[in-house]
C-alpha cells in the first residue's frame, strides 16, 4: 500500500468522523432545545396554576360586587350615625405567591402578564390604604374624611374584583387555547365591556323608530 493510498484513507476517515460528530452536535442541540422548551412550558403552566389559585381565593373571599356594596353601605351608615365609631380593618396579604414568583415573571406571555400585573397593582394599593386605615391618625380624622377613605377602600376592592376575574379568564383561556385562545378571550371581554346597558339600548331603538328607522342594530 502506497503512502498516497494510506493518506487518502485517513482523510476519508477524518471526514467521516467529523461528519458524525457534527451530526451529533445537531441532534444534541435539537434535543436540548426541545427539552428546554418542554421545561419552560411546564414552568409556565405551574406559574399560571399558582397565580390562578391565589387570585381565585381572594375572589372567593370578596364574594361579589353586590356584597361589597352592601357592606360599604352598612359600615358608612354606622360611621355617620356614630362619629366615635371607627371600623376595624383587618390586615391583608393576598400576593404571597406572586411575590415569590416575581423574579421570573418574564416567563409569562404578554396576554396574561398584563392583566395579572394590573390585578396585583390593585392589591398593593389596597394593602397600602389598609395601613392608613389602621393608623392612629385615621381615628382622629373628621367623620367625613373617614367615610371618604373607607369609600375609597371598598372602591379599590371593587376594582380588584373586576381585575381579578379578568385575569382569571385570561389565564384559563391561555391554558385551554394558548396565545390564540387568550387573544380571542381578550376580544370577547372587550366586546362585552362595549355593549350598552338594556335601558340605553331601548332608548336608542325608541328614538330611532321616532324618526322613521325600522331596524337598527349596534
Amino acid at each position: 500500500m502506497t503512502w498516497d493510498v494510506i493518506l487518502e484513507s485517513r482523510v476519508v476517515q477524518a471526514v467521516l468522523a467529523g461528519g458524525f460528530l457534527a451530526l451529533g452536535w445537531v441532534f444534541n442541540g435539537r434535543q436540548n432545545r426541545r427539552e428546554a422548551a418542554r421545561l419552560r412550558a411546564e414552568k409556565l403552566r405551574d406559574f399560571h396554576r399558582a397565580i390562578y389559585a391565589e387570585i381565585a381565593s381572594y375572589m372567593e373571599n370578596l364574594g361579589s360586587s353586590e356584597a361589597l356594596e352592601a357592606y360599604r353601605m352598612d359600615i358608612v351608615a354606622k360611621m355617620e350615625a356614630d362619629e366615635s365609631y371607627v371600623p376595624l380593618i383587618p390586615r391583608e396579604n393576598n400576593d404571597t405567591i406572586f411575590s415569590a414568583l416575581i423574579a421570573e415573571i418574564s416567563i409569562l406571555p404578554r396576554v396574561t402578564i398584563d392583566p395579572i400585573v394590573i390585578y396585583y397593582n390593585q392589591i398593593t394599593a389596597i394593602e397600602e390604604l389598609i395601613q392608613d386605615l389602621r393608623g392612629e391618625r385615621f381615628a382622629d380624622l373628621s367623620v367625613e374624611r373617614r367615610v371618604r377613605m373607607y369609600q375609597d377602600y371598598i372602591g379599590l376592592k371593587l376594582q380588584a374584583f373586576e381585575d381579578g376575574h379578568y385575569a382569571l379568564r385570561m389565564i384559563a383561556a391561555f391554558a385551554a387555547g394558548g396565545r390564540d385562545g387568550a387573544l380571542e378571550e381578550e376580544a370577547r371581554i372587550a366586546k362585552e365591556l362595549s355593549i350598552p346597558d338594556v335601558d340605553q339600548s331601548d332608548q336608542s331603538q325608541g328614538s330611532a323608530s321616532g324618526v322613521g328607522s325600522s331596524d337598527h342594530t349596534s
